[in-house]
């Protein structure tokens, strides 16, 4: 696999399990192995729908065990935070 690869996949998994320092690290890659703007917002676009995806399905597997969850579910610590949970 060519760098540029590696590192796409890298960013991608980075954005899917919202680890910020790897993603701004990555993204320092990214920029070092010559990939552009926009090949960059279609790395973090695909890992959006992948991660939304699975979200999804995850929400649907809950509801059918424990019944319908509340789809307003807000963050635990509320916004500008940099919680952790």
């Amino acid at each position: 696999m060519d760098s540029k690869t590696q590192v796409m996949v890298a960013l991608g998994a980075a954005v899917g399990v919202n680890c910020i320092p790897c993603f701004d690290h990555l993204y320092g890659k990214a920029k070092e192995v010559g990939l552009g703007d926009a090949e960059i917002r279609d790395v973090i676009l695909t890992a959006y729908k992948v991660k939304s995806g699975a979200s999804t399905f995850l929400k649907h597997a809950i509801d059918e065990q424990v019944g319908t969850i509340d789809d307003e579910a807000q963050p635990c610590c509320g916004s500008g935070t940099d919680c952790a949970c």
